[in-house]
């Protein structure tokens, strides 16, 4: 077991180098000369006794323990700098570090953070987004730290977390209107057949929604054209948008996306579901002025009783379902 620990230096090279794939442009951001990095990353390989970095002429890449070390580090580098810039800044109490999946946050916050930013200058908003190829325990609690407030996909339980919930979800498949031309909708749900479908697979979500929707609009088992599948959602809706197929929307997810014409929803049957966004916050913070002041925005901006759906396609068949892992 290695008696002593790397030096900040090291680590903020060895981060950078990581980052940039360069040492000349870890230098150019960190300041320091070309040898000055070089000799940091030496000083932290000798000290661990594996090298981090493979070098290829000016090729950099990371040894698979280089991966793994740097993927460990880099919360704790981020969070050392930016505790420092807070403290010597004099923002502690106006910093709002803000974690969220990358399509909700792509989706929903991306479009509409700008407002909260203008209404509150003064506040620092730091946003953090959750990987689901790195969720450490059952309930992320550990990816979670630190963090003022935390968008995130459940039936609402969340240990230590005060949770407001966003909206009820529903789920429902949806596409491009070229997809479809001048076909009238709502389309018979057997018409899918014809269509390419995108399904949605990940780590946290093993099976998607597309046979419990097909049983539920009376198709059970109809065998699709073809499919194509993404490890995202972000990367199936932008498909949808694109006209390669159709897509389970989820609201709300696609609600932009809905009102402004770029997806359609073609049939009339929908799910309704156990889960949904929740936006939380850490028991203890409710008297932090900042995470109130979000807190009010967000749930004025984005929550919804009944969220948009598509108005061409009529609401029926509408179903409960239980929490979809994901």
């Amino acid at each position: 077991m290695v008696s002593r620990l790397p030096s900040i230096a090291c680590l903020r090279a060895a981060e950078a180098v990581a980052r940039h794939r360069s040492f000349s442009r870890a230098a150019i951001e960190l300041n320091l000369t070309q040898t000055a990095i070089s000799h940091q990353i030496r000083k932290l390989e000798e000290l661990l006794g594996t090298e981090l970095f493979l070098r290829n002429g000016r090729t950099i890449s990371l040894t698979p323990q280089g991966e793994d070390y740097l993927a460990d580090i880099r919360p704790l580098v981020v969070g050392i700098s930016h505790a420092t810039d807070r403290l010597a800044s004099g923002k502690r109490d106006t910093v709002l570090r803000i974690g969220s999946p990358g399509t909700f946050l792509l989706k929903c916050l991306a479009p509409r953070i700008g407002e909260f930013i203008a209404l509150y200058p003064d506040i620092d908003v730091r946003m953090l987004t959750l990987d689901p190829y790195r969720v450490s325990d059952r309930d992320g609690t550990r990816d979670f730290k630190d963090l003022s407030l935390i968008v995130r996909y459940g039936l609402g339980t969340f240990p230590g977390h005060d949770a407001y919930k966003i909206s009820t979800e529903r789920i429902f498949p949806v596409c491009s209107p070229d997809l479809i031309g001048n076909s009238p909708i709502p389309l018979d749900p057997g018409e899918l057949s014809r269509h390419r479908v995108i399904r949605t697979t990940t780590p946290l979500l093993l099976r998607d929604d597309w046979p419990l929707w097909l049983e539920t609009a009376g198709v059970p088992g109809l065998a699709f054209d073809s499919e194509i599948t993404c490890d995202l959602l972000y990367s199936c809706f932008e498909l949808a948008i694109h006209g390669v197929g159709m897509v389970m929307g989820r609201t709300p997810l696609i609600d932009e996306d809905i009102a402004a014409g770029r997806l359609i929803a073609p049939f009339s049957q929908s799910l309704l579901s156990a889960s949904g966004y929740f936006l939380t916050a850490p028991y203890g913070s409710r008297a932090n002025e900042p995470v109130r002041l979000f807190r009010d925005w967000f749930m004025a901006t984005f929550s919804s009783e009944d969220p948009y759906f598509n108005s061409s396609a009529a609401r029926a068949d509408i179903v409960s379902q239980g929490d979809s892992s994901r």
